[in-house]
């Protein structure tokens, strides 16, 4: 890496950590650049697995100083934003939804959809999460108070207003067919719309109306009366914004490396939409530090409400309101409820949340007979949903020596293998596979419980009524419940827990269901053999190739690299040995005289 840590200033700051090919992969914001960057590259048994990975392809970092740990926090908001790291928490797609516009910030100002929210001095009504309402309601106001859409040059010179102008949609200011005055009052008038206060709008027009008539201006009371009657139709669609008793609640849930958020948009006193958000690379991280990352990001360039109501407290959350202050120019608050019709929006915006990432696992379902599997599945074994997501339990080892437990992931009917995991019998001596099976099951779902992760739809064991009830013991000594079968190889009879001694079900070879049991099952034992299979090469490397003169770690690596398997060192030829960087005829030679040591492979070591 091409950096002296120990040269890290004590300031606050944001650090940029590149790969080896320039790439940021990750953007981290610090009170203490020197004291958070070295925490990096101590001790790695304090790490994540996904640190530990991020750290392994670090070469390069960079770091920007700032005056306040708030100006750190937008600074990393932004570059999050600009480089979206692959190891950071980030909103996965930048979905925008429409703002009205109105820039009275300019002479004779028009009103307009956006999907940008500037700090440029406009007034802006939002954001919306149906465009095809807000265009609607912008062509009311078009209609009704005339106000200008295109971007004409405003001169006295121009005597040619546009199409607008002629089918009565505007009053052509740019040919100043409209004093700046009476234009003013048509466009505070349409705020008003917006703003839902109609009463007191009415009250105006219908005051001018009759003042209009009085003079026997007849024309001009007329277009008054016709304001006055679409206003009053379109009374109850008008587009809310903000006021004193406006709030956003966002509530999220979390499946794995997504998190999926729902946003409640609520304008004086009512819900007027709502929005749903997936956020990626969240697999390490636990929901406050999601529902933290999400408000940091979402922000930057969204409206932000007097009070933001969350489902749980969130880390930095006295920086992350000054922040919002700071932006918004008035006090904001982030509150957790718990109690009262408050708490009720979070539950309603949490459920939300779930139905959203439920509808997205049966989305992304494959098509055909997976998703028909997954539907026979759920009928037979009668399963509360859809078993989108299933682990796959097996044990590999050779008469009791480097077991190994594996732990396979199927998501919609197909395999994750990056969510796959081994882990090493510890507690076992000997050959027990029930044992053995309920260490794994012990060691994996007491992990997904303690880290509140969400459990699998269904578990599936490789093997009988034994390892079936061990594995289910297992779940209940944890008060874990999920849906547990066995796959008994044999006869691939469906083994379940019902009736105190289980239930064997008989399905055709034919059967989607049993097809994929059957894919999990074997991919599970194909995990387990291959780990073990590591783990006792491992295992070999280290008291074969250690006790040979002139083979160092590096000659080690190379020759494991290359053959794949100590085994297959010891069946090479001396040929194909010093094929090998750093190996010549008389160091393969001594190789193969140890291996010839030993004596032949045991059969059993080719499962």
């Amino acid at each position: 890496m091409n950096i002296d840590l120990l040269s890290l200033p004590d300031s606050p700051g944001v650090y940029l950590m590149k790969d080896s090919s320039g790439e940021v992969i990750y953007v981290g914001k610090a009170l203490s650049l020197r004291k958070r960057i070295r925490q990096y590259f101590q001790a790695s048994k304090n790490l994540s697995p996904k640190t530990k990975t991020l750290v392994r392809h670090i070469t390069d970092l960079e770091y920007i100083v700032t005056d306040t740990e708030v100006d750190s926090l937008v600074l990393e908001s932004n570059l999050i934003k600009k480089y979206r790291p692959k190891y950071n928490v980030r909103l996965k797609d930048d979905k925008r939804y429409p703002y009205v516009k109105v820039t009275i910030n300019s002479r004779f100002p028009r009103i307009f959809l956006t999907r940008r929210r500037l700090m440029d001095g406009a007034l802006y009504f939002g954001p919306y999460t149906n465009s095809g309402a807000v265009r609607k309601t912008l062509d009311i106001i078009s209609q009704v108070f005339r106000i200008r859409r295109c971007r004409q040059p405003l001169s006295e010179k121009n005597n040619r207003p546009c199409l607008d102008y002629h089918i009565k949609r505007c009053n052509a200011p740019c040919a100043m067919k409209i004093s700046e005055k009476e234009y003013m009052e048509n466009v505070w008038q349409a705020i008003q719309f917006l703003k839902g206060e109609t009463s007191g709008l009415l009250k105006e027009l219908e005051k001018k109306m009759l003042d209009l008539a009085s003079r026997q201006e007849y024309e001009a009371a007329a277009q008054v009366r016709d304001q006055i009657d679409a206003i009053k139709v379109l009374s109850q669609q008008q587009i809310a914004t903000s006021g004193t008793d406006d709030r956003d609640v966002i509530a999220a849930v979390k499946d794995f490396d997504t998190a999926y958020i729902q946003i409640f948009y609520v304008r004086h006193g009512n819900m007027v939409g709502r929005a749903d958000f997936a956020m990626s690379s969240a697999e390490d991280n636990i929901l406050p530090d999601v529902i933290s990352q999400f408000i940091k990001q979402y922000y930057l360039d969204s409206p932000i409400p007097p009070e933001i109501l969350i489902q749980c407290y969130i880390p930095e959350h006295e920086l992350i309101t000054s922040w919002l202050k700071q932006r918004s120019g008035r006090e904001v608050h982030i509150n957790v409820p718990q109690r009262g019709d408050k708490k009720k929006m979070i539950d309603m915006a949490l459920k939300n949340a779930e139905i959203t990432m439920q509808s997205n696992k049966i989305k992304t379902a494959v098509a055909g007979e997976s998703l028909e599997s997954l539907q026979q599945l759920q009928s037979l074994l009668s399963l509360p949903s859809l078993p989108l997501y299933i682990e796959g339990v097996d044990i590999s080892n050779i008469s009791g020596t480097d077991a190994v437990g594996s732990i396979v992931v199927f998501e919609n009917g197909k395999p994750s293998n990056k969510k796959y995991r081994h882990h090493n019998i510890k507690a076992v001596r000997g050959i027990d596979d029930f044992a053995m099976i309920k260490e794994v099951v012990k060691r994996r779902y007491a992990y997904l419980k303690e880290e509140k992760m969400p459990y699998p739809d269904l578990i599936l064991i490789d093997g009988g009524h034994g390892q079936l009830s061990a594995a289910k013991s297992s779940l209940e000594e944890m008060g874990v419940d999920i849906p547990i079968i066995g796959l008994a190889k044999r006869f691939e009879h469906i083994i379940t827990t019902k009736k105190g001694h289980g239930e064997v079900i008989i399905l055709p070879h034919s059967s989607p269901a049993l097809k994929l049991l059957m894919n999990i099952r074997d991919e599970a034992h194909r995990f387990a053999v291959a780990s073990h299979r590591h783990r006792r090469s491992a295992r070999l490397t280290h008291s074969i190739l250690d006790t040979i003169k002139g083979i160092g770690e590096t000659k080690k690596r190379n020759l494991i690299n290359h053959f794949g398997s100590v085994e297959k060192i010891g069946q090479a030829s001396v040929e194909e040995l010093c094929q090998i960087d750093g190996i010549n005829e008389k160091l393969a030679q001594r190789i193969l005289e140890k291996f010839r040591e030993l004596g032949p492979w045991n059969p059993a070591d080719k499962i």
